[in-house]
């Protein structure tokens, strides 16, 4: 996963490197949203940031007795509402001497995850299980492990367009391990084709995607950057899932020099807000405002947080049939009163009849 994040090294901020991410315009009303405050080439850890604010998730699980990085996010959270903030504290808890360095936005990410309490960066925390598998069905190696961020690979081709819906298939398919990559069974006691793939076994509430736009170049032997147009989905299923978006982090520059800047919906007016070091902005032309579609050459990482799970719906559905008031009952009170005034009137008249058989 390393050379799909290289570091840029020193930032450079032009006005053609902080275009805003526009698609249709929708008009919300007017809330003044305060900026963090770059302290030389901290971009990386600013756009992180406010996504981490747009993640109200962890707010309540951020515990001050637990890490000291959860109490100084805490203490971020609460301010920013009201006025903008630094993030000093924060890069001397994290480690960072040297704020004029430019880092990796998805690294820096990961880095705060592993250093909250546990209770935060639960819900960023999800667990897959790696298989491999021989022809046969024999079981070769198995292993659960967490994750905090998924890599997406973009598709082969420079310049064509791809998708983070056909990333992420790709990234759950299985390889197959055949001639001289064969892989040895012992219960089958010999070297054999296998194949190899992962399975998502928990769900976080909070899916990070990152797409792998920073990797090295096999044939020219150095490191490129990748400015491909992604497909990006507003909604994405897992098989127990349902995701919706709700922050993204961009990259826009080369390799050697750039800036990060964050995208992120607001839960309080549903407007996307542009989050550019001291600039805090709506989207002049708000993404998936109509079709639903949007799409970025600079998009580098997604979150998304997850709705309610397919089977918590099929079990609120039985349960509500189930629950006094619910579908199921109400359609079948009119029989169960219709059988009752039978059956009293049917009583009636045996009563009447047995009288008169008696006189």
């Amino acid at each position: 996963m390393e050379n799909s994040r290289k570091r840029p090294l020193e930032e450079e901020k032009t006005e053609g490197m902080k275009k805003r991410h526009i698609s249709n315009r929708v008009t919300q009303p007017n809330r003044r949203r305060y900026p963090l405050i770059n302290q030389g080439a901290t971009c990386y850890l600013s756009s992180v940031l406010q996504v981490l604010f747009m993640t109200p998730d962890i707010h309540e699980r951020l515990d001050p007795t637990s890490s000291i990085l959860d109490r100084e996010l805490k203490a971020i959270f609460k301010n920013l509402p009201k006025t903008s903030c630094g993030t000093e504290n924060v890069t001397e808890v994290l480690g960072i001497s040297d704020v004029h360095q430019q880092r990796d936005a998805a690294e820096c990410l990961e880095m705060i995850l592993k250093r909250l309490g546990p209770d935060a960066s639960q819900v960023f925390q999800g667990q897959l299980k790696e298989t491999t598998t021989c022809l046969v069905g024999h079981v070769i190696i198995e292993e659960t492990s967490p994750f905090f961020i998924l890599p997406l690979p973009l598709q082969d081709g420079r310049s064509a367009k791809c998708s983070v819906k056909t990333g992420f298939r790709q990234f759950f398919q299985r390889t197959a391990h055949t001639g001289d990559n064969m892989v040895y069974c012992s219960k089958c006691k010999r070297k054999t084709e296998a194949t190899s793939g992962c399975e998502m076994v928990d769900s976080p509430p909070v899916m990070t995607l990152l797409l792998k736009r920073f990797d090295f170049d096999l044939g020219t032997r150095s490191d490129v950057k990748s400015n491909r147009c992604v497909d990006v989905p507003f909604t994405i299923q897992t098989e127990t899932k349902s995701y919706t978006l709700y922050g993204m982090v961009n990259h826009v520059g080369s390799l050697r020099g750039g800036h990060y800047t964050a995208t992120v919906l607001s839960g309080e007016d549903g407007a996307w807000y542009d989050c550019d070091d001291a600039h805090v902005a709506e989207v002049e032309e708000q993404p998936f405002a109509n079709d639903r579609k949007y799409s970025s050459s600079s998009v580098y990482l997604l979150m998304y947080r997850a709705s309610a799970s397919r089977t918590d719906r099929s079990s609120g559905d039985r349960d509500k049939a189930k629950t006094p008031g619910g579908p199921a009952e109400t359609r079948s009170s009119p029989r169960l009163v219709l059988l009752l005034v039978f059956g009293c009137v049917t009583l009636v008249i045996l009563v009447i009849l047995f009288s008169v058989f008696l006189l």
